[in-house]
């Protein structure tokens, strides 16, 4: 192994400098020898993060965290200075393959060995635990295998569960962890415990026993998926160790052993020469060469210098490593990963599933036929009336059963029409919503006479921008959404129909320079909605759900960057929230849980430079509709949630979808006049 270096000695702090073991996200590893021979692994963290304050405390923690755990099966931290110009960490230095990379050199590893790999792992984690902090981030990768047993790496995302030190390591809206690997409530952004510590073993066991984890998918976000809503992958796992990991990867924290209790179960192992197979043995003598062959060729004067507390200059010059430099097993990264919306980018897995069998086609059952171009369709609450918006700035009504017209509102709708129509709860009242010069208009009509009932409800707020300025009603028409045409002032007024009264009013954040994004969407309970606003700084989209009362519900949702919002709808239960997005020359369609904020599943992607005007649910929840758009016409697609294939033909000529109450049909606005009314194959 080549030394580092030829321009004159080199140190970290008091640790001479041999070789790099690797770099992570915060930082570089290097090998380093103390004063009195031994060897360590020296974490220094990146310039970028060492000028940070606020790194700087989390780092201290880290190092004041990691010092309390000591144990057989840990690699305890040794030396550290937080507050160097290049703050550094030195723990034990341990010759050995990681879990990670015996499994790829190797493939599972048998039962006994992983019965012996449990029994250490949850040692460790006793003793982690016995010092009030929990890991957060145990994984393959941050267990070495030894000789004489496993060590477990990595103490620089702990968190302390007492005293003054219980705070995040991390900032606001970041998860800490790897997704295939973290706990439900990890994964969800919820408080942790050392339950999470030993679902994350369940899991490392798991991969251990056959080649793989028990939640691993195509992509991060539907592994995140898998950890917090289905069940694990045990196929390929001996039964002496599904016995195990069983009760360890329950859902709910209550429900899992403590470590002592994990100890209990696995029971004693038998004393063993050689604890591990021939293999991992192998990889074990290769470090161990390695280390020989870099001690046995480093001069005295090949060191590394980073001085300790002194305000020249850090930065340290990159080492010159050869190939065979795989001691980069023990790097001891802080694996800090920022869980913004790049979770939802697909990575590949080892083997492709088997493609579903094509969905069923969707069928034409009837249609209405209008005197001018249909841009959006509304069906009542008890599906038996359908409204239908027209070019014309008329309003058509239509009994869905008997296949004819029920009625027509002639308005007046003024110059661009409603822009927004909801039945009452009882079918009898249509409430519409329209831009009128600079105001909001709000109107209600008997359906059976087609007349006006009472006053119009005028609120000051629009702009010229009337398609998506414009109010936006709640799913009965009793509260009305009314957006500033302010961009830089934007607020969202909340106004009680009946009432005529303002019942609340919603800061929002929305950019001057992209255009207004999509209308506010409100959930089927009336009380719920989502707008999306835009960080011009960031160049991020934010999507904030609301009560009715200004509240704000959850953390924000942030799209990727340069990811421009155009449509957004409740599931009818409001269970879900569906989300519609345009990137350069992708439409994004994303499903999110309405309560954790949460997506269910990855996105759906229209590629083509087709861009989004519409998106919305089934009752079910199970098929969704979307309507694009490109440089010619407006084209529905249907698709099934659970698996992504498209359900049919796309169906081009069509401005807009509802689908009914019952389930079973829904309705499409015709460029060429028409409504039509079509069933659907149940997506389950």
């Amino acid at each position: 192994m080549k030394p580092l270096g030829e321009s004159g000695p080199r140190e970290v702090g008091p640790y001479r400098v041999l070789a790099e073991l690797g770099r992570g996200g915060m930082g570089r590893v290097l090998l380093g020898s103390g004063p009195d021979g031994r060897l360590v692994a020296l974490k220094l963290v990146h310039d970028q993060f060492a000028e940070d304050d606020g790194f700087r405390a989390r780092f201290r923690r880290e190092v004041d965290a990691s010092r309390a755990v000591s144990g057989a099966y840990t690699a305890a931290v040794v030396d550290a200075d937080p507050d160097a110009p290049t703050p550094w960490l030195a723990s034990v230095f341990v010759p050995g393959p990681t879990l990670h990379e015996t499994i790829e050199a190797n493939g599972a590893l048998p039962e006994q060995p992983v019965l012996r790999l449990a029994a250490g792992l949850a040692t460790a984690l006793t003793h982690i635990h016995r010092a009030d902090l929990v890991h957060r981030d145990l994984k393959p990768s941050n267990v070495l295998l030894t000789d004489d047993g496993p060590r477990v790496l990595d103490f620089g995302i702990v968190r302390a569960v007492k005293g003054d030190e219980a705070g995040e390591l991390t900032r606001t809206g970041w998860l800490i962890g790897s997704p295939g690997f973290m706990s439900p409530e990890q994964a969800k952004g919820e408080p942790v415990t050392s339950a999470s510590d030993v679902f994350s073993l369940g899991s490392v066991l798991v991969a251990a026993s056959r080649g793989k984890g028990p939640f691993l998918a195509a992509a991060t976000l539907q592994t995140l998926n898998n950890v917090v809503l289905t069940e694990p992958d045990l196929d390929g796992v001996p039964e002496g160790i599904r016995r195990i990991v069983r009760p360890c990867l329950a859902k709910e924290p209550a429900d899992r052993p403590t470590t002592a209790e994990l100890l209990a179960s696995i029971g004693p192992i038998a004393p063993a020469a050689q604890p591990w197979p021939a293999g991992v043995r192998r990889l074990i003598a290769d470090r161990q060469a390695e280390i020989t062959a870099l001690l046995d060729g480093a001069p005295d004067e090949t060191t590394v210098v980073i001085r300790k507390r002194e305000p020249t200059s850090t930065k340290v010059e990159p080492p010159r490593a050869r190939p065979w430099l795989r001691v980069a097993a023990v790097v001891v990264a802080v694996a800090l990963v920022g869980f913004l919306v790049w979770t939802l980018w697909p990575e590949r897995t080892e083997q492709a599933a088997a493609p579903p069998p094509p969905p069923p086609q969707i069928a034409q059952i009837g249609e209405f036929r209008g005197s001018a171009p249909a841009w959006g369709v509304e069906f009542s609450q008890d599906g038996r009336v359908l409204a239908t918006l027209h070019r014309d700035q008329t309003v058509q009504t239509w009994d869905v059963e008997n296949r004819r017209q029920a009625g027509q509102l002639l308005g007046p709708f003024g110059q661009y029409g409603p822009r927004d129509v909801a039945f009452s709860q009882d079918g009898g009242t249509l409430t519409t919503a329209r831009v009128d010069g600079r105001s909001s208009v709000v109107q209600q009509w008997d359906i059976a006479s087609g007349h006006q009932k009472g006053e119009s409800l005028v609120v000051a707020g629009a702009s010229e921008y009337s398609d998506v300025l414009a109010p936006a009603l709640s799913q009965d028409g009793g509260t009305v959404a009314v957006q500033s045409d302010d961009f830089e002032d934007y607020r969202l007024w909340l106004w009680d129909v009946a009432g005529r009264k303002e019942v609340g009013v919603l800061d929002t954040p929305r950019a001057t320079t992209t255009g207004p994004g999509p209308r506010p969407v409100f959930g089927p309970d009336g009380r719920t909605l989502v707008d999306a606003g835009w960080d011009s700084e960031a160049k991020m989209a934010i999507l904030t759900v609301w009560d009715a009362a200004g509240a704000q519900l959850g953390n924000p949702i942030t799209l990727l960057k340069d990811e421009l919002p155009r449509a957004q709808a409740f599931s009818p239960d409001g269970a879900l929230l569906v989300t519609g997005s345009y990137t350069g020359d992708t439409a994004w369609v994303r499903l999110w849980d309405a309560a954790s904020h949460n997506q269910v599943r990855q996105p759906l992607t229209i590629p083509g430079g087709r861009d989004l005007w519409q998106v919305a649910l089934s009752p079910d929840g199970r098929t969704l509709a979307t309507v694009d758009f490109g440089a010619e016409t407006r084209s529905l697609r249907l698709w099934q949630v659970e698996t992504g294939q498209q359900i049919g033909e796309t169906i081009d000529g069509v401005n807009g979808v509802a689908f009914n109450p019952d389930g079973r049909t829904l309705a499409t606005a015709g460029e060429d006049n028409v409504v039509r009314l079509w069933t659907f194959p149940s997506a389950g």
